[in-house]
């Protein structure tokens, strides 16, 4: 035995989508929106039952249903294969447009009645681990609903991991069939105790497709395999430029990490220089200095061998003078008839030196 897979365009609508057997979409809503007593779906009318697409117009189809039930509550369920970062944004547009269109020109406000959309994702698109979540409209202050026309509910079938031993409540079993039906050979069953769900099973066989919905359905498969490959090729083209960034950045870190190096290594070096500099001054200025004083010093003693050379010689002429007025005195004392011992007593020139001197010119 062979079922379609529930996510496929083609299954979703033949089991969904059926008016004649509505009485599984109303076992699918009251389960997944919570429904019991006097809030729970006794009977629906679908907009735009199932018909089985034909190739040509596939890519006009959508995954959607839509339902209306004897309260007037509008219903819209919707299976997303593919991710879309905004698809919170398309459910409440669809929601929005379903409400208003139910407000025609000479409508009453009090007409309006709620909009419930039921969103099946395959993909994950909400923080937290609960694979079933419900979005109402509540007072902040009170958490009362006091405005009860719009509720959203997101069954995430990547999050929902219990296996058929685990399966609990009806909203278990509805989630793993559409999960998992795909890839079934036989219905469970713990799945086919509900007959609403068994009878899903019965529509999901392909066994009971004509040829054009088999058609139809290996096309959506084939398209399948190329979108999960492509988003394969994807994901490998991207995690290798992830690698290539990430290798570039370390490289980058690295040429970062030399380069300041270098750079402290160039300030440590101009320091170092500077300081030399500074060293070479300061001995340029002791040179200075140094030179300064040795000049100084060597000037001093110039000076002075000058005043001691200018002293002997002062003291020379003088004692050349002193020995000169003594020849004098003694050559005047002789022309005057003193005896040369009386000159000598008094002058200490003796007769000898004194004709020398007076042999010499007198000098």
């Amino acid at each position: 035995m062979s079922f379609a897979d529930p996510t496929s365009d083609i299954a979703f609508k033949k089991i969904f989508g059926n008016q004649e057997r509505r009485h599984i979409l109303i076992s699918f809503l009251n389960a997944a929106l919570g429904f019991t007593g006097k809030a729970a779906i006794a009977d629906l009318e679908i907009l735009a039952p199932n018909q089985a697409p034909h190739l040509k117009d596939f890519y006009d189809s959508t995954l959607d249903v839509r339902a209306k039930d004897k309260a007037g509550r509008e219903f819209i369920v919707e299976m997303q294969v593919e991710d879309h970062k905004d698809f919170g944004k398309r459910a409440c547009y669809y929601s929005a447009k379903a409400y208003s269109q139910q407000l025609r020109k000479k409508g009453s406000y009090a007409n309006l009645r709620p909009v419930i959309f039921l969103g099946i994702l395959n993909f994950s698109f909400f923080d937290g681990d609960d694979f079933l979540t419900r979005h109402l409209v509540l007072n902040q202050k009170t958490l009362k609903q006091e405005l009860p026309d719009f509720e959203f509910a997101f069954i995430e079938l990547k999050k929902f991991l219990k296996d058929e031993a685990e399966l609990v409540d009806i909203i278990d079993k509805w989630t793993y069939f559409i999960k998992h039906a795909g890839s079934l050979k036989k219905a469970p069953k713990v799945l086919t105790k509900v007959p609403e769900i068994n009878e899903a099973f019965e529509i999901a066989d392909q066994h009971l497709w004509t040829p054009e919905e088999l058609h139809v359905y290996d096309y959506w498969l084939d398209r399948e395999r190329v979108r999960l490959s492509a988003l394969q090729t994807a994901k490998e083209k991207t995690q290798a430029a992830i690698k290539e960034t990430r290798a570039a950045l370390k490289e980058a870190r690295a040429a970062k990490e030399k380069t300041r190096a270098a750079e402290k290594e160039a300030r440590a070096a101009e320091k170092k220089t500077k300081a030399a500099e500074k060293e070479a001054r300061a001995a340029e200025k002791e040179a200075r200095a140094a030179e300064k004083k040795l000049l100084a010093e060597s000037q001093a003693r110039q000076k002075a061998e000058e005043r001691e050379n200018k002293a002997k010689a002062d003291k020379q002429r003088a004692e050349a003078k002193n020995l000169r007025d003594k020849f004098v005195a003694a050559e005047a004392m002789r022309a005057d008839g003193i005896s040369d011992v009386l000159v000598h007593r008094y002058t200490g020139i003796d007769a000898a030196q004194l004709d020398v001197w007076i042999r010499s010119g007198r000098t």
